[in-house]
């Protein structure tokens, strides 16, 4: 695996060697169950769509259908999702 990014707190995302990208979290040193995108264009396209809804550029209506369609629902999740301090 290898790092692609961080988040700031000391945890990496990774790519696996069967192309996912996960969270490898630092402390406990392990890819942690339920962190993963399925490929590395997937990983790429939910931040710059979660940033842009939260920048205003984006309407959350226009893509939230394409967040549960690639399987990153759980940005939508109602208070714990990131984009829970939306509404």
């Amino acid at each position: 695996m290898w790092s692609v990014g961080a988040d700031g707190g000391g945890n990496c995302f990774v790519v696996l060697t069967d192309g996912r990208v996960a969270v490898w979290f630092h402390e406990e040193e392990v890819i942690e169950a339920g962190t993963q995108f399925d490929n590395l264009d997937v990983f790429l396209w939910t931040p710059v769509r979660y940033y842009a809804v939260r920048a205003g550029v984006l309407d959350l209506a226009e893509v939230e259908p394409d967040f549960r369609t690639l399987g990153q629902a759980g940005v939508l999740a109602p208070e714990t999702g990131l984009l829970a301090t939306l509404t």
